[in-house]
């Protein structure tokens, strides 16, 4: 990893897209490394047994319960064997939101060189039950459909609506509208946050050279990087680039 006291080995974030900003805050993640070991070491013990591929003795590799899990623990999983398994590489792919082999945390541009493709994230849209009629945050705003008449008209105004909305809450500096080019400068800094408390460095040192003697700053922008390695990445793939 870069030198997070050196602000300029960070340089190469200015050119990164959401998909290759997702990937740095998870092979950050304590957790993702420790299962990429495990699975690496299980990988390399089967093709000492089976082969590599193209040459591996796929039909005795998929018969080791070392290569698979079953189909139960990961129902979204690809790569189904015999239709009640999951290879370990698919598996592990599904539980941390990409597909293709998992990269090796240690890889700093899988997504460039097309060796990690991410799932597809979806918004879940929040529905109000009875009576409640507000949202909280300048960045929320409740619309009320008519269930009782057509849909399409309705969702139409809806939409022309909250652009304009959007533009007169922007404009008045209410909301600040989130893209991979607003939000860099922050997530710059927490990579090298994420950096420095991998090293073991002291809060004291940290809010000397980040935070110029901000304590509080630090203690929120750690658990918003931390929630960023732990899934809150794939956020990040929802969002425009600019």
């Amino acid at each position: 990893m870069p030198d997070w006291r050196q602000e300029s080995q960070y340089a190469f974030t200015e050119r990164l897209s959401r998909e290759q900003w997702a990937w740095e805050f998870l092979r950050r993640n304590p957790d993702y490394r420790r299962e990429w070991a495990a699975f690496r070491s299980t990988w390399l013990e089967l093709e000492a047994a089976y082969g590599r591929a193209p040459n591996r003795d796929f039909c005795q590799w998929k018969l080791d319960p070392r290569a698979w899990v079953a189909a139960e623990a990961c129902p979204e999983g690809d790569c189904r064997i015999d239709g009640d398994k999951v290879l370990i590489e698919c598996a592990m792919g599904a539980r941390w939101g990409f597909y293709k082999y998992p990269p090796d945390p240690a890889d700093d541009d899988p997504v460039g060189m097309q060796r990690l493709a991410w799932r597809e994230v979806t918004h879940e849209v929040s529905i109000l039950g009875d009576g409640e009629a507000r949202c909280s945050g300048s960045a929320r705003l409740a619309v009320c459909f008519d269930l009782s008449l057509p849909l399409r008209e309705q969702i139409d105004q809806a939409k022309r609506r909250l652009q304009i909305e959007q533009r007169r809450r922007a404009k008045a500096g209410d909301v600040q509208l989130q893209t991979v080019k607003t939000l860099a400068p922050r997530w710059r800094r927490y990579l090298r946050l994420l950096d420095a408390l991998d090293e073991g460095v002291a809060d004291e040192a940290i809010v000397r050279l980040l935070y110029g003697g901000d304590a509080d700053r630090l203690a929120t922008d750690r658990a918003e990087a931390r929630g960023l390695c732990q899934g809150g990445y794939r956020e990040l793939l929802r969002l425009p680039e600019h």
